[in-house]
């Protein structure tokens, strides 16, 4: 494969495009070069080791996961500064976790002392401390402590556990990431991330040390990479983008696509590709067609995708059409590896080792 170029692929295929993808990192690293936060991007959109590694080299402080198992695969591939931005329960999940801990620097995020008190009961057992981070509310209604009181009430529990070094807090302004007009996210950004820094500075003054203070989106990273007091942007995206996040305002350059092949075109009708849902997920609305102008992609089933005519040129059985993802974490997730070219000819080919990692 490698050596072919994009057009001679077995369809359907995730390609990456690499001089976009490291204009990418070049550019979100060099926007917080300049800025007081530092960057530990999200791998749970990419899943593979060989881009975290790149943002690391370009300047990022570490990696964030969502899950645990995203994380012990990144761990596998050397990666030690690992935050898990989810919390870790039960017996089973708590055992991996600090196992984990006896080799990478993992930190993970808390809301409950019940769950604290677990993971340091078995970071003790085990002869070792896990970091972590309180996770704070800052609106998206799903995880964490309430702002300022309630996390102030936990951290003062958290920080004096002998299996837990506490690091710090974290909040995930995802309500505001995709608002329109850009005017109105800022507002909302502004917000949440207050609410967030406003608690940083209530630990501070009970005399409990807050080094860390992570946030921030791909739709919010030059806001909230901007704000006072944020030490950690998020960002994942922003490294692959997909037609939502374009579609937000965020013109990162899309690095990936899908290459799909036309199987049937008769005169008068839509054309059919070879990739439905189990190659492209329809969260987020259809992905969009880059490469046949007057064509949308109108429909996905299971293993076909119907293409609509606009006042395009006729289409073939045979022809390829490329399409950028409307959700790339979700699409992603569906394949194992991206066929990563340069100038459209095929580089590498590199497996997405956190593929299905949802455990």
């Amino acid at each position: 494969m490698v050596g072919r170029s994009k057009w001679d692929l077995d369809t359907p295929a995730l390609c990456l495009d690499a001089d976009a993808l490291e204009a990418n990192i070049a550019r979100m690293s060099a926007f917080l070069a300049e800025r007081p936060a530092s960057l530990r991007p999200h791998c749970k959109t990419h899943k593979c080791p060989t881009i975290a590694w790149k943002q690391l080299d370009a300047g990022a402080i570490g990696i964030t996961c969502a899950k645990l198992g995203e994380a012990e695969a990144m761990a596998r591939a050397g990666i030690r500064d690992l935050l898990i931005a989810n919390q870790i329960v039960g017996a089973r999940k708590i055992a991996r976790l600090v196992n984990l801990a006896a080799y990478s620097e993992v930190m993970v995020a808390l809301e409950d002392i019940e769950n604290a008190t677990q993971i340091s009961e078995a970071a003790v057992a085990k002869g070792n401390r896990v970091r972590a981070i309180i996770e704070v509310d800052v609106g998206m209604g799903r995880c964490g402590t309430a702002p300022c009181q309630d996390t102030l009430d936990l951290a003062r529990q958290v920080a004096v556990l002998p299996g837990i070094r506490f690091e710090g807090i974290m909040g995930y302004e995802g309500h505001c990431v995709m608002q329109m007009p850009y005017e109105d996210r800022i507002t909302a950004a502004h917000e949440a991330t207050a609410g967030l820094v406003a608690t940083r500075d209530l630990l501070v003054a009970d005399g409990i040390p807050v080094p860390i203070v992570s946030g921030g989106g791909s739709g919010t990273y030059a806001i909230t990479g901007d704000y006072p007091g944020m030490t950690e942007i998020q960002a994942g995206s922003y490294a692959t983008m997909d037609a939502k996040y374009r579609s937000a305002g965020i013109d990162f350059e899309q690095a990936l696509t899908v290459v799909a092949g036309v199987i049937s075109a008769k005169p008068g009708r839509n054309a059919i590709i070879d990739a439905g849902m189990k190659t492209l997920s329809p969260e987020f609305g259809m992905p969009a067609v880059l490469n046949r102008e007057g064509w949308a992609l109108a429909k996905l089933s299971e293993e076909h995708g119907a293409l609509e005519c606009q006042g395009g040129a006729p289409l073939h059985a045979g022809d390829l059409v490329e399409i950028a993802p409307a959700h790339g974490c979700t699409t992603i997730n569906l394949h194992d590896a991206y066929v990563v070219t340069r100038k459209d000819v095929v580089e590498a080919v590199w497996p997405i080792a956190a593929r299905g990692m949802v455990r």
